[in-house]
């Protein structure tokens, strides 16, 4: 059994997908440094259960728009979210049932998987059943009628940082460029996915229209099971093509048992003075260059690592994986800082900074706030990582 976790570009344990924008997945660069699986005997990330009850539903467009025959299934048995998979082509009905029968798999759900262009830009995009899917989203929207009845009329649901960072208000109206045409869709909600880098979705009909493939991916429910064990038994179960993406994780700090050194000090000033270099320098969605007009929180960091031969993953969700986890209390200059900021997720992993000391960081904020050195802030700290390298 290997003891490592392959990663593309954009992900520390595991493979994610990137997408063309023509609607089939393309692979990213195979394997940068990322860190080992937890030892044996570590608590299990999905054992922890998602928080529910009494946390407000993402508001929609206009529930009055909505259609009397519109029918989606009602809430089911809420399920938890251990990995995401994807392949170039759809998956066959028996790649599905041996997934199904794997040992801890509780429960799957099929969808489509691309990446196209939404109002001009490349956005990762799912292709849903919404009386399906609902079941693995979190629960803020999973609880929602409204959201899923949206969707399954046509309507998008933009991602809460996707949305409010570009701009792209509920309610407006976004052009969706695939692989078969364009088509107008209305933003009907900023609701997270739960799917870490998707940044969208869509009902598997208009999916269909625009031209993603059928079928290409696959969310596993399998709160019960080895993470890792489960990681071998889905790459045998769908093949050499299929890229993986852990999706589960653990909300309380953790050891990661990452296998490797702590950036040198020498190293990590360098680091540090890399992202200094770009304070002033605006926040762009997406971004991860100059030349692109500006960084993200997550691609500032990746930048400012790479620059030193350091390569840690481009999704914030991901990044929590790239070392070890310490106490707030023994951060020091170079470490990530964490936070759990997205009201629509509030277990998801969804801003970064690095640690200056003396209660200082450095981040890449938000859209209208330029690169900055601020005091850190407490509240939603999800916690703190000590980047390793081998």
């Amino acid at each position: 059994m290997r003891d490592r976790l392959r990663t593309c570009a954009g992900t520390t344990v595991a493979f994610v997908v990137a997408f063309t924008a023509l609607g089939a997945p393309a692979w990213a660069e195979p394997e940068p440094n990322v860190a080992d699986r937890p030892p044996v005997g570590a608590p299990h990330p999905a054992a922890v259960p998602e928080p529910g009850g009494g946390q407000a539903s993402p508001p929609v467009a206009d529930a009055a728009a909505l259609k009397d025959g519109t029918k989606v299934a009602p809430l089911g048995e809420p399920r938890s979210r251990e990995y995401f998979a994807v392949l170039p082509e759809p998956l066959s009905d028996k790649a599905v049932r041996r997934v199904r029968g794997l040992d801890g798999v509780e429960a799957v759900e099929v969808v489509d998987a691309a990446r196209v262009n939404v109002e001009g830009e490349e956005t990762s995009v799912l292709g849903v059943d919404p009386g399906g899917f609902r079941n693995f989203a979190p629960r803020p929207s999973a609880e929602s009628d409204e959201i899923w009845q949206g969707i399954a009329e046509g309507r998008i649901a933009l991602s809460d940082d996707a949305g409010k960072q570009r701009g792209l208000d509920v309610g407006s109206e976004v052009d969706i460029a695939g692989a078969d045409g364009d088509r107008p869709a209305e933003v009907w909600t900023h609701a997270t996915s739960g799917v870490a880098g998707i940044d969208a979705l869509v009902s598997r009909g208009l999916a269909s229209e625009l031209g993603f493939p059928e079928g290409n991916g696959l969310i596993v429910s399998a709160p019960g099971a080895d993470l890792w064990e489960l990681k071998d038994r889905l790459e045998e179960a769908l093949g050499e093509d299929a890229s993986l993406q852990l999706l589960a994780e653990d909300p309380e700090p953790r050891p990661s048992g990452a296998r490797g050194e702590a950036v040198p000090e020498d190293t990590m000033e360098r680091v540090i003075s890399n992202a200094e270099t770009m304070v002033g320098v605006p926040y762009v969605w997406g971004g991860e260059s100059l030349a692109e007009g500006g960084f993200d929180c997550s691609g500032l960091l990746q930048w400012a690592f790479a620059e030193e031969g350091i390569a840690i993953p481009r999704v914030t969700h991901d990044q929590w994986y790239a070392g070890e986890h310490v106490e707030w209390e023994d951060a020091r200059r170079g470490d990530l800082i964490f936070w759990r900021s997205d009201p629509t997720a509030p277990d998801y992993i969804s801003h970064v900074a690095i640690y200056l000391g003396d209660g200082k960081m450095l981040e890449a904020p938000r859209t209208g706030l330029d690169v900055r050195v601020t005091d850190v802030r407490m509240p939603k700290m999800a916690g703190v990582v000590r980047v390793q390298v081998d």
